[in-house]
């Protein structure tokens, strides 16, 4: 059959018709209007004046193709192209969209767009969604914002994913619902488990990381700095005499001799207590370079680790000398 050929579709639901007829591009534009947003209108109204039961308001996708009448094609396969009707087998009433995305695990933008605007038409019979609902689904979903709603739609709708709704008040903002082929990816969407597993693999490189960062100065106490022998370093009047002393210390006790500013850091805050910035720390390293020998740390290729030169074990010896 070519391209522009027509063709005409008619089916009777009960008491409510379609009938459509023109290229197959407008019959299934039509089509796609009726049974995505007039059809479970009627179908509610129906319900409301008439008792039917709430349920008959979605029809399965294998009972809607029957009840197409009259599908003047050449290809009769073509009627198993039509937009299949959202489900509402499944209870949600108990369920949040945050809880409904776990089971998708780790998803883009475009894939949350897509299955919060489906999970809100199963939960709710919401037949449209605008840029307000997607901001709205955010907070729902305890995900961080987006910055441009409207260019996720805009890419969605290029995908052929979403369509405008019928909109004869031109009501502002923009109304869309889900097409069919955007029903189907929801239905069929995998989670994406090669994303997830890189996401698990920087999670345990991030945790090697942070072991190998680890001070080689954990195992040190405040007992370990005989504070008797030498002087309290807390009673220091600068941070500076505090740092000196106590790398001089742990240098003299043969606790170790090289100290980066991690290690510095450990030392002052969970051995001695004291309070200590990598920037005090730092601008201690930085302004007397003359008093330490720099080299790559050893536990961390970007920083560095110092030892003590004769300089500053002056300074840390006139300290003791006057408050001894």
């Amino acid at each position: 059959m070519g391209e522009n050929a027509e063709i005409r579709v008619k089916f009777e639901i009960g008491e409510i018709k379609f009938e459509a007829e023109g290229s197959a591009d407008l019959v299934e534009r039509e089509r796609s209007i009726f049974n995505n947003t007039l059809l479970p209108s009627a179908v509610k109204a129906i319900v409301s004046t008439r008792g039917v039961t709430q349920a008959a308001q979605h029809i399965e996708a294998n009972d809607y193709r029957q009840l197409v009448t009259d599908l003047n094609l050449d290809n009769n396969e073509q009627a198993g192209n039509l937009i299949p009707v959202i489900s509402s087998k499944l209870d949600l009433s108990r369920t949040s969209l945050a809880s409904y995305l776990e089971k998708y695990g780790t998803i883009s933008e475009l894939d949350f767009v897509m299955i919060a605007a489906y999970y809100d038409e199963k939960k709710n019979n919401v037949q449209s969604f605008t840029s307000e609902n997607v901001k709205q689904y955010y907070l729902d979903a305890r995900r961080q914002k987006y910055s441009n709603n409207s260019v996720l739609l805009n890419q969605l709708a290029q995908k052929g994913l979403i369509m405008d709704a019928p909109n004869e008040e031109k009501k502002y903002p923009k109304q869309y619902i889900l097409t069919g082929n955007g029903i189907n990816y929801v239905e069929s969407y995998k989670p994406n488990e090669a994303k997830e597993d890189k996401q698990k693999q920087r999670q345990k490189r991030a945790k090697k990381t942070k072991s190998k960062m680890t001070s080689i100065y954990s195992s040190l106490n405040a007992d370990d700095f005989k504070q008797d022998r030498y002087t309290e370093i807390k009673n220091q009047s600068t941070f500076k005499k505090q740092m000196i002393l106590a790398m001089y210390i742990v240098t003299c006790e043969k606790k170790g001799e090289k100290f980066s500013v991690a290690d510095v850091e450990h030392i002052m805050i969970h051995v001695l207590g004291l309070n200590a910035t990598k920037k005090q720390i730092s601008g201690v390293f930085s302004r007397n370079r003359d008093w330490f020998h720099s080299e790559v740390d050893s536990n961390n290729k970007k920083a560095s680790s110092y030892k003590l030169l004769q300089g500053a074990k002056d300074f840390a010896q006139e300290i003791i000398k006057d408050t001894m």
